[in-house]
C-alpha cells in the first residue's frame, strides 16, 4: 500500500501570511489480489472542506502498473482539474515496503 497527499494553494495569503485557499487530498494505492497483483486501486479523498470534488468519487483501476506509477496518475487527474489549475502543490508520499515505512517528499 502507498499513501499520498497533495495539497494546493493560491499565491494570494491573509495578513498572518497563510494562503486564502487551501484544498488537500488523500491518495490511497493498494493491490487487490482478486483482480490480479499488476493491477493497482487507487482512491482519491478531499481531505478540506471546500475542496473541489473529482467527477467521481468511486476508486479506480490501474492495470499493468506500479504503486509509483499509479500514484503518478492521480496527481495527473488533480494536476488536470480546472479549478486547481494555476495553484501551487506540494507532494508528500508515504510508502510502505517491507513493513517499512519511508517518506519522500518533493
Amino acid at each position: 500500500m502507498s499513501l499520498a497527499t497533495i495539497s494546493f494553494w493560491e499565491e494570494s495569503y491573509n495578513s498572518y501570511g497563510i494562503p486564502n485557499t487551501v484544498h488537500s487530498y488523500l491518495i490511497s494505492v493498494f493491490v487487490n489480489q482478486i483482480i490480479g497483483r499488476g493491477d493497482k486501486i487507487v482512491k482519491i479523498v478531499p481531505l478540506t472542506d471546500g475542496a473541489p470534488n473529482l467527477e467521481s468519487q468511486h476508486p479506480f483501476v490501474v492495470r499493468n502498473t506500479t504503486a509509483e506509477k499509479a500514484l503518478l496518475k492521480a496527481f495527473k487527474i488533480l494536476l488536470e482539474m480546472p479549478a486547481l489549475q494555476g495553484m501551487r502543490n506540494h507532494k508528500s508520499i508515504m510508502r510502505n515496503k517491507d513493513k517499512e515505512l519511508r517518506l519522500i517528499q518533493n
